[in-house]
């Protein structure tokens, strides 16, 4: 079985795309579920900050994993090939 990831609150607000405040707000109406460390700082499983994303997570992360990899590219020193690479990714989640 793998391990949960572990966010903090802000990769948590992060990955959902929304601020820490609303977060806070969430927890406070028992819409997400987080865990306090033993200093008092919330913490959020990537499984529960999935269940708001819903069933569309897994493209999420697809997205976000292949931006990741365009902003690192050089278009000059990368060429077409790559260019091409990712484009088949994103047609592949769409």
């Amino acid at each position: 079985m793998m391990k949960d990831k572990i966010f903090s609150i802000s990769g948590a607000a992060e990955h959902l795309g929304v601020s820490a405040l609303t977060l806070r707000k969430w927890e406070a109406q028992a819409k997400i579920r987080a865990f306090r460390t033993p200093g008092g700082h919330r913490r959020f499983r990537k499984s529960d900050l999935d269940i708001i994303l819903g069933p569309d997570a897994k493209s999420t992360e697809k997205l976000r994993a292949i931006i990741k990899k365009i902003e690192s590219l050089d278009l000059i020193k990368d060429g077409e090939e790559r260019w091409n690479a990712i484009i088949k990714e994103l047609k592949e989640i769409v």
